[in-house]
């Protein structure tokens, strides 16, 4: 269980929406996590329908003290939900938490040691892995217009389109190697409490879903601080992507429109 004190070192910050099991099985990880310094746990429930089973285990768990529960009477997305929670943090480090996520043991340990004797990096992603051990390539180079359209059409099966999201998606990238990377997708990532919400002020809520994470590591980049990849810390990602499947598939989810919109926010911020 986290170490209760009234000055946490760490926030771990956890939106769910409707995830069932999954943040039951996160908190249970971040519970047998072994550190030498004292952190808390703070959920935000995005409106979750209340016959989800994670709506009734949050609500136990904040009784018993286990975490700090926050609950929007509406969605607010991925960016604001996670900044309701920045707000309340007490920590010096935020990690932001994906509920379809869990640590091992050390991770804690070893990733805010690491932030510690490097100051100058603004975001530390760890290694993400499937629950079948595959490595997730959750790093990105900078994206053009271009690159969206090839990942989300059938061009990506074509030279010399199929070469250029290779590298877009970095699968030349060597993922055992801790090194700087343009972004990182937002299923983790640790950050100081004074930069993240004290200078970049969180998330921007313009961004309902997706695209968030790519343009808070652009703020990033563009305040001078460094965004990191570090493998060293693996984590479990059960991980499903909302946006993917066929072209007719996609056109017919409303995650794929909501996508869309995020991305032409993103490339009209950055161009």
């Amino acid at each position: 269980m986290p170490k209760k004190t009234k000055n946490p070192i760490l926030s771990v910050v956890i939106v769910n929406y409707n995830h069932k099991y999954f943040p039951r099985l996160a908190l249970e990880a971040l519970e047998s996590s072994k550190t030498n310094f004292p952190f808390e746990v703070i959920f935000v429930d995005n409106a979750s329908d209340p016959n989800d089973e994670s709506v009734s285990f949050l609500s136990k768990a904040a009784k018993e003290k286990r975490i700090t529960l926050i609950k929007s009477k509406k969605n607010l997305g991925f960016g604001a939900g996670n900044n309701l929670a920045f707000k309340k943090a007490k920590g010096e480090y935020i990690l932001v938490h994906n509920p379809d996520t869990t640590v091992e043991e050390d991770s804690l340990q070893k990733i805010l040691s690491y932030i510690k004797k490097h100051p100058e990096i603004g975001i530390l992603a760890p290694k993400l892995v499937y629950s079948n051990g595959d490595v997730q390539e959750s790093c990105r180079r900078f994206m053009t217009f271009a690159d969206l359209i090839i990942k989300r059409t059938p061009l990506k099966k074509f030279s010399p389109w199929k070469a250029r999201l290779k590298k877009y998606l970095m699968k030349d990238f060597n993922h055992e190697k801790t090194q700087e990377v343009d972004l990182v997708t937002g299923a983790m990532m640790l950050a100081r409490r004074d930069f993240l919400w004290g200078e970049l002020k969180g998330f921007d809520e313009r961004y309902f879903m997706f695209m968030e994470d790519f343009d808070l590591c652009q703020r990033t980049w563009k305040a001078g601080k460094r965004v990191v990849y570090f493998p060293e810390v693996t984590i479990l990602h059960y991980h499903k992507r909302l946006s993917d499947g066929g072209l007719f598939s996609q056109f017919c989810k409303h995650t794929f429109w909501m996508h869309l919109k995020s991305s032409f926010q993103y490339f009209w911020r950055w161009k």
